[in-house]
């Protein structure tokens, strides 16, 4: 047992000597069922892996303020890494679907602050341009589709 245990413990064991830059900026653009968006996220590299920090969005349908985080997985001496992710927070948002902006007798659309979860992966390439797919939701009922590119700056192994 004593010798399964060690086996088990051992040999996820990675050598973490690769060392990244503290902090990194990525603004990014994007298109997707949501129209068209930008983003703008500052990540807080805790180790090569993990990474969190804030997000402000804004798309077609409104605003979002999110805490992001994400497991990179590391591939030493290649200039492609893949990662996944989520973010959560609120969104100031209309209905998806609906035109935010569309004038009825009444005035624009109504606006409501909703949760905002975002699950998301993606490819790094040259430890600084980044591919995203993600899916926004709003309240775990309405939700699109969004892929995006960012330039990530900072960052980077050292």
């Amino acid at each position: 047992m004593i010798i399964t245990i060690v086996c088990a413990t051992t040999s996820f064991a990675q050598s973490e000597d690769i060392t990244v830059r503290r902090i990194e900026v990525e603004p990014s653009i994007g298109i997707g069922t949501g129209g068209v968006s930008l983003a703008l996220e500052v990540r807080n590299n805790i180790n090569p892996r993990w990474d969190i920090g804030p997000r402000a969005g804004m798309d077609f349908y409104g605003t979002t303020a999110d805490v992001v985080s994400d497991y990179n997985f590391i591939r030493p001496n290649k200039n492609v890494m893949f990662f996944v992710g989520a973010g959560m927070g609120a969104g100031d948002v209309s209905e998806v679907g609906k035109v935010p902006l569309s004038y009825a007798e009444d005035g624009p659309a109504e606006k409501s602050t909703k949760f905002h979860f975002m699950p998301r992966a993606g490819v790094e390439l040259f430890q600084h341009a980044r591919f995203t797919v993600a899916l926004h939701t709003y309240n775990f009922s309405q939700a699109y589709i969004m892929f995006s590119l960012g330039v990530a700056i900072g960052g980077g192994r050292k």
